[in-house]
């Protein structure tokens, strides 16, 4: 029984930054209060794979994602576009900016 639940704590538990390349880190600002925000995307179930003619030209996937940080209520929108490697083609944000 301890095997099950073991492996049920790793499903839902976060890795660390960096440490699991099933995951990206995105850490925006927000506008409003100036908070940054660090949002962990699980590349699995976050990201959509597209059709050919949407998004720029040699896209493959996309991301949506809104981020609410604890400051503030002002919700982060941010879209992003991926190659078939999942390098970062275009990506937008509106309610804040990207930290780089």
């Amino acid at each position: 029984m301890g095997g099950f639940l073991e492996s049920l704590k790793k499903f839902f538990t976060m890795p660390a930054a960096g440490s699991d390349p099933g995951f990206f880190t995105f850490t925006v600002r927000c506008k409003r209060c100036g908070e940054e925000i660090t949002a962990k995307v699980r590349r699995d179930s976050d990201v959509s794979r597209i059709f050919e003619g949407e998004g720029p030209e040699g896209a493959e996937f996309f991301l949506r994602k809104e981020i609410l940080g604890e400051k503030c209520n002002n919700l982060i929108h941010i879209e992003v576009y991926f190659g078939p490697a999942f390098n970062i083609i275009s990506k937008e944000i509106r309610g804040g900016e990207f930290v780089e």
